[in-house]
């Protein structure tokens, strides 16, 4: 067999795999050899990924039945996540058997040697004696997807009874003997921690609490939580949080850090403050780039390090770390480190974020923003750039915007480019919502259908709700509407991970309660009036830090409700009344020109 690329041949190598990259030349050679397609989906983070390369893949007879009846294609699911939500087949490694026009024929996660040889035997002959069969099911499949990105549509207004029905969702789940949600093996589960927040916060309902603390009780004194370095790992194979997969995921440990710091306030509790603090330190010693740039995804499991205590630890060298970093991933830590500064009293954060920060936006500079970034040149190049990465980088700097008032206007400018992008790119201005991926000529099998992903979708819509509030814009408004009643009913779809979209609605139906907090970050009057200002139970806060000018001035709150301000507050124990009696205003000494007009 022979290629009329400049690939080698697919049969030139029979000792070893001949992994081709996800692209049109592939596809095309494919087709013209007539050969199904195996897609390896794997991550440097999974331990049994490492296991199948080293005890299937590396197996002569494996790769050569491989090389000779297949065309191996291999992605990174962190650098491709457009392909893994459309191919993955309930974990990593997936191994996705594929027509050679992309449609799915079979699949499978981890495979010994000798069960994977029957396997591939038994698709070869499937596709040889069955292809027209195999042709119609995946077309079949690629017309589901199309239908189900097709119920994405505004319709129904959002309305209030979608946070308690979700919340309803959550709490079904939620595990009463060992906390956190759902079964083995158990995930921490960050967007149900930050629903029982939000609705902790807005209602004071003790059950909320209850589920809450419980949870993050287990998840920081669990297995889950790396008790030497600092972080959390992926998940736990038992209910009961014992059994730790020792992979620690760069957004589990962003979102728990989030998390912890907010229910560490607004619950008194010192250790969560304690403990977000391990986190926020091991994501900036182990996973921020030497050169503040980018955060990298992950570190990989590590079983004979992550086992052995701390003196024993020591002498042994540490898992690897993602040599990439991800603009997403990247935008989220800039959010995080910025509001760290001041739940933490840890001023020299607001430096770090604003550092990455640059960086990011200067890389988005040209309206394009990579995924793996910076781009680095053995990665092979996506199809086009990605949602969930202008949106993030939509929210870091409005938060940036918020944080650095030196550089508003610059960080302001950011936000209203990444919104542009977002409508440019990837609205659909007729149904709503936001596509995943851009609509790019020649894409693959099911990469032609664009779909609608919630949870990108939810911090789009956020970040426009916020940009309007900055820029008196309706316009994105109105888009957050139309993006948010797109999922009013397609949110079932998700059950309880549509928490976040719960949290959104909440916010959207009510008005912005804006409060900010002028202090010397660290200072006790500073934690005070903080702590006063994230006690509020407005579903729709919005809680900004200004720096005081030296660190002798007194703490003060400025309160706004839409677009009325009031005088500011220097009582934290008075900001509730307030915000309750709409800043407290007293009648105007003043008589009004309009009785003098009658």
């Amino acid at each position: 067999m022979s290629t009329t690329s400049g690939k080698p041949s697919v049969a030139d190598l029979s000792s070893t795999v001949a992994w081709q990259p996800w692209d049109a030349e592939t596809f095309a050679t494919a087709q013209q050899l007539d050969l199904p397609i195996l897609l390896s989906i794997n991550a440097v983070w999974c331990y049994w990924c490492h296991e199948m390369d080293d005890g299937t893949y590396s197996d002569p007879d494996v790769a050569r039945f491989l090389n000779e009846r297949f065309i191996p294609v291999r992605v990174d699911t962190d650098h491709r996540p457009d392909i893994n939500a459309r191919y993955n087949v309930g974990g990593w490694p997936t191994t996705s058997f594929l027509t050679p026009h992309g449609g799915y024929i079979a699949g499978a996660t981890y495979l010994p040697a000798d069960q994977f040889l029957a396997m591939l035997d038994e698709v070869s002959r499937a596709y040889s004696d069955r292809k027209p069969e195999l042709y119609e099911q995946g077309n079949d499949i690629r017309r589901q997807r199309r239908e189900h990105a097709a119920r994405v549509a505004a319709g129904q207004e959002p309305d209030a009874g979608l946070v308690d029905a979700i919340t309803r969702r959550v709490a079904g789940t939620y595990d009463p003997s060992n906390g956190g949600f759902g079964t083995a093996p158990k995930f921490p589960a960050a967007p149900m921690l930050r629903l029982l927040l939000h609705r902790y916060r807005t209602t004071r309902e003790p059950f909320f609490r209850v589920m809450l603390e419980k949870s993050l009780d287990a998840l920081v004194s669990g297995a889950l939580h790396d008790h030497i370095d600092g972080g959390f790992f992926r998940f736990t194979m038992s209910a009961d949080w014992t059994q730790p997969q020792h992979e620690k995921m760069a957004e589990d440990n962003i979102s728990l850090a989030n998390v912890l710091m907010d229910a560490g306030i607004l619950l008194q509790r010192a250790d969560y403050l304690r403990h977000a603090g391990t986190t926020v330190n091991y994501i900036l010693n182990t996973l921020l780039h030497a050169d503040g740039s980018t955060v990298r995804g992950s570190q990989g499991a590590h079983s004979d390090y992550f086992g052995e205590p701390a003196p024993v630890r020591a002498a042994i060298p540490a898992p690897a770390v993602d040599p990439h970093g991800y603009a997403s991933l990247t935008a989220q830590a800039v959010s995080m480190l910025f509001s760290a500064a001041w739940k933490l009293g840890r001023p020299e954060l607001t430096g770090v974020a604003g550092q990455t920060l640059d960086a990011l936006v200067e890389s988005a500079a040209s309206d394009r923003l990579s995924h793996v970034y910076p781009p680095i040149g053995d990665v092979p190049p996506a199809d086009g750039d990605l949602l969930v990465d202008w949106a993030w980088l939509l929210l870091a700097a409005l938060d940036g915007h918020d944080a650095v008032p030196s550089a508003s206007d610059r960080y302001r400018q950011a936000a209203e480019k990444a919104a542009s992008v977002l409508y440019e790119r990837f609205l659909d201005g007729q149904r709503g919502g936001f596509f995943d991926i851009e609509d790019t000529p020649d894409r693959a099998g099911y990469l032609q259908v664009r779909e609608k992903p919630l949870a990108e979708n939810v911090a789009a819509a956020l970040g426009m709700m916020r940009l309007s509030h900055v820029t008196f814009e309706e316009r994105y408004l109105h888009t957050a509407h139309h993006t948010l009643s797109a999922y009013a009913e397609a949110n079932r779809d998700y059950g309880e991970l549509a928490a976040d979209y719960a949290v959104a609605i909440d916010r959207y139906v009510n008005p912005v309660v804006e409060v900010t907090v002028e202090a010397f970050p660290g200072a006790p009057d500073a934690d005070a009036m903080l702590a006063a200002a994230m006690e509020l139970d407005s579903p729709n806060l919005l809680i900004k830090l200004a720096a005081a000018d030296n660190g002798t001035a007194p703490a003060q709150a400025h309160v706004c409700l839409d677009t009325v301000c009031y005088p500011p507050v220097s009582d934290p124990s008075a900001l509730a009344d307030a915000v309750a009696g709409g800043g407290m205003v007293t009648e105007s000494p003043f008589q009004n020109v309009l009785d003098l007009l009658g």
